[in-house]
């Protein structure tokens, strides 16, 4: 009994028991939330998802609009004993047709267009989902080191009660598990922050929240440089968007050849002539009307068609040399992470975590003072740091390379 109230003495001399600081740590139950799960849900709920899908309906809307032929005109023209009806009809030569190709041809430039931007969405949600196991991680790693503290704080407390270390000492490890605490509860609202961000992409509330469940150094990946360049040519949204651009552009072309042509007007009907009881005089006329088109002599509407279709030849090869171009420089960022992340792995954690280990056995014998203990503390939690930011950039930088080769192999 005496030693347990010398121990509760203790406390009260270094000015707080040693469950003051863990009553205030909180413990997050969330739910996991996998990668694949994630990715569903942005496709099917994501709001601005959603708003550039209408984009879709409209273009269809715009094909079945193109279909739409030219309404009949019917007149009917009387006076006195007399009276004649006319049914007219518009011919177009190729227009409904050109206007029909080039709806589809449209349609399909925003069907490619949509996808772009989802690949685009779909790289920056996972740049939010790695950035939420990162935080994640570092909240681990500031919670591992205050429970460390901690636990030596409860141990210098009784070492001071017998003698073995001096109250400075003992007060040192209180204060640097009070300033561990601090940095635990900034991590946790970065945590909670990264998991907000990411209800927005999945299109939930923020009440939601949800725990990415992931191990970042299972995407390593091993790519050459030269089967990327062709893969990227070949398979790269924006370059499939630009040779859409060329056959739309071509399209309109065609329609603005096809709207100078010359449209026949159709006319047939009916006249009849009334005196008296019986008619004395019935007549059938039909015609045909040839509009004069003087505007076909200013070519400028075609010129124009012209120009957009070269224009459009030019910002195909434009996008082919980015795509050569980005792809170099996400391939060597992407080696260079890889190497930085082989740093660590090859025995620098492993090594810093022995000092941190060695100098606290050391401090318990009496060996070393609390603040060589302190600073391998702070070395070690450094290292971990600097380790998830590393595997974070790395990751990143793999999702940068896929996303623009234009490929998608990302799982966790």
């Amino acid at each position: 009994m005496r030693l347990y109230k010398w121990i509760y003495i203790i406390g009260i001399v270094l000015g707080c028991s040693h469950t003051a600081f863990s009553q205030h740590i909180e413990n997050l139950e969330l739910s996991p939330l996998h990668y694949s799960t994630y990715l569903k849900e942005l496709g099917d709920k994501n709001l601005h998802l959603l708003a550039e899908k209408y984009n879709i309906d409209i273009a269809k809307a715009e094909i079945a609009a193109s279909r739409v032929m030219p309404d009949p005109e019917l007149s009917f023209e009387g006076e006195h004993d007399n009276f004649t009806v006319e049914l007219g009809y518009t011919l177009e030569l190729g227009k409904r047709k050109a206007r029909i190709r080039n709806a589809k041809t449209e349609s399909e430039l925003v069907a490619l267009e949509l996808e772009a931007y989802f690949q685009e969405l779909r790289a920056e949600a996972t740049h939010a989902f790695l950035d939420a196991i990162l935080q994640r991680d570092l909240l681990e790693v500031k919670k591992n080191s205050y429970n460390t503290m901690l636990n030596l704080h409860r141990s210098d407390s009784i070492r001071y009660r017998l003698g073995e270390i001096t109250l400075n000492d003992a007060r040192q490890s209180k204060v640097e598990a009070a300033t561990l605490l601090n940095e635990v509860f900034e991590q946790e609202a970065a945590y909670k922050s990264a998991l907000i961000l990411l209800n927005k992409y999945r299109g939930k509330k923020a009440s939601e929240m949800e725990s990415p469940i992931g191990d970042m150094s299972q995407l390593e990946r091993s790519y050459e440089l030269s089967q990327l360049m062709l893969i990227a040519l070949d398979q790269r949204i924006d370059v499939l968007v630009a040779s859409k651009g060329i056959q739309a552009a071509q399209s309109r072309l065609r329609l603005a050849k096809a709207e100078r042509r010359t449209d026949l007007g159709l006319m047939v009907g009916y006249s009849r002539d009334w005196h008296g009881m019986w008619p004395n005089r019935n007549s059938v006329k039909a015609g045909v009307s040839i509009p004069l088109k003087f505007s076909n002599t200013n070519k400028g509407v075609v010129r124009s068609s012209k120009l957009i279709v070269q224009q459009n030849q030019m910002i195909r090869e434009s996008k082919e040399m980015d795509a050569q171009v980005e792809v170099s420089q996400a391939f060597f960022e992407y080696e260079a992470a890889q190497k930085q992340v082989g740093q660590y792995i090859n025995g620098l954690l492993a090594e810093a975590e022995e000092v941190l280990k060695g100098m606290i056995y050391r401090y318990k014998r009496g060996e070393t003072s609390i603040l060589d203990v302190l600073i391998a503390q702070r070395t070690y939690n450094e290292v971990q740091e600097q380790y998830f930011m590393v595997m974070k950039a790395y990751a990143s930088a793999l999702v940068n390379l896929e996303y623009t080769c234009g490929i998608w192999d990302i799982q966790f």
